[in-house]
C-alpha cells in the first residue's frame, strides 16, 4: 500500500480495521484530532483527494493510493492558507481543539455553501466559540488588534499560540508521544454502591500489552483530604484511597 500525506509518500500498512485518523496520527500528523469517534464532531476532518471527510469514519485502507491533506499540509505558520489566516485574525477559536477540522471543512466550501453555514458546517462542532467567531473567520471579518505600547488594556490582542493552533502545530495532551510511553486506563465500578471484597487481576494481566494493574494494595496507606480549600490545613486528612 502507498499513502500520499501532505505530499510525502508512506508505504506503511495500517492495522486491520484501523481508521484513517488513527493511522495518520500513528504517522505523526497530530493535527488530526481524536474527538467523538462517531463522525459527529469533525475534529478529525482531512481532505481525501481534495474533499473533506471525517477520518474517524474512513477505513485507512480506502485511502490507499489517494492524496491526503491534513491541517499541517494546508499551510504552515510561515505560509498560511487564506482560511488559516482568517481564523487567526478573527480569531475563530478559543481552546483550538476543533479548529483544525473546522478549517479543513471551511477552506473547501464554495461561495454558495458559505451562504448557509449552519448546514455547511453541521459536521463540525465547536464547544467554545458559539460559532459567531467562526462565522466571522469564514467571512473574513478580523477582530485582532495591534496594541500600542502601554495601551494593551481594552485591546483585542491575539493569542501567542494562535499561529500554531490554526496550522495544527499546537500540542495537546493526547499529542504527546515518548519512546516506551505507557497509557493508564481507569476502571470504574459498574455499581453505584457496593463493597469490594476482592479484586482478581489475573485476566487483566493476561491481556497483550498490559504491563501492570494497580489496585488499592499498591497505594500507600496515607490519609488525605478530599476538600479543595486553598489552605489545606483547615481540612482533616480523613480519607484513604
Amino acid at each position: 500500500m502507498s499513502y500520499i500525506v501532505n505530499g510525502k509518500t508512506f508505504s506503511q500498512e495500517p492495522r486491520p480495521g484501523q481508521c484513517l485518523r488513527t493511522f495518520l496520527r500513528h504517522l505523526g500528523w497530530f493535527g488530526v484530532k481524536k474527538g467523538c469517534d462517531a463522525g459527529d464532531c469533525g475534529a478529525c476532518t482531512v481532505w481525501l483527494d481534495g474533499r473533506p471527510v471525517h477520518s474517524c469514519l474512513t477505513p485507512a485502507f480506502r485511502a490507499d493510493g489517494h492524496e491526503i491533506t491534513t491541517i499541517e499540509g494546508l499551510g504552515s505558520p510561515e505560509d498560511m492558507h487564506p482560511m488559516q489566516r482568517q481564523f487567526l485574525e478573527a480569531p475563530g477559536f478559543q481552546c483550538g481543539f476543533c479548529t483544525a477540522g473546522m478549517i479543513m471543512t471551511a477552506s473547501a466550501l464554495t461561495d454558495a455553501q458559505k451562504q448557509d453555514l449552519p448546514h455547511a458546517l453541521k459536521g463540525n462542532l465547536c464547544r467554545c466559540t458559539g460559532y459567531r467567531a467562526i462565522e466571522d473567520a469564514i467571512n473574513g471579518v478580523a477582530g485582532i488588534e495591534v496594541a500600542a505600547p502601554g495601551r494593551a488594556i481594552g485591546t483585542s490582542v491575539g493569542t501567542p499560540a494562535g499561529a500554531d493552533v490554526v496550522t495544527g502545530r499546537a500540542e495537546y495532551t493526547m499529542d504527546t508521544e515518548l519512546p516506551g510511553m505507557l497509557h493508564l486506563k481507569v476502571l470504574h465500578s459498574p455499581h453505584a454502591h457496593a463493597r469490594i471484597v476482592s479484586i482478581d487481576k489475573s485476566a487483566a494481566l493476561a491481556v497483550p500489552g498490559v504491563h501492570r494493574v494497580y489496585t488499592w494494595e499498591d497505594v500507600p496507606r496515607r490519609l488525605f483530604s478530599t476538600a479543595i480549600h486553598t489552605d489545606h490545613l483547615v481540612d482533616p486528612d480523613d480519607t484513604y484511597i
